[in-house]
């Protein structure tokens, strides 16, 4: 049961970072690179950000099957 609860605290932490990465992608590029540049930059901040939110995902599954399977 232990190991579901920390599964479930680390999709908390991937999410809310991921939320926050998409929100903020755009303050987060150089304002000293093109506008090409930071454009690329920013898709791919999204792009990251949007992978944390996919791992919290896998986290909440293996928090919530993990325990049903397991017993």
């Amino acid at each position: 049961m232990t190991a579901a609860i920390l599964q479930l605290v680390f999709a908390a932490a991937f999410f809310g970072i991921g939320r926050w990465g998409r929100r903020h992608a755009a303050e987060l590029v150089p304002t000293s690179l093109s506008a090409e540049g930071q454009a690329k930059k920013e898709r791919s901040l999204r792009r990251g950000a949007w992978s944390c939110q996919i791992i919290a995902v896998f986290f909440v599954l293996l928090g919530v099957v993990g325990p049903i399977l397991s017993s």
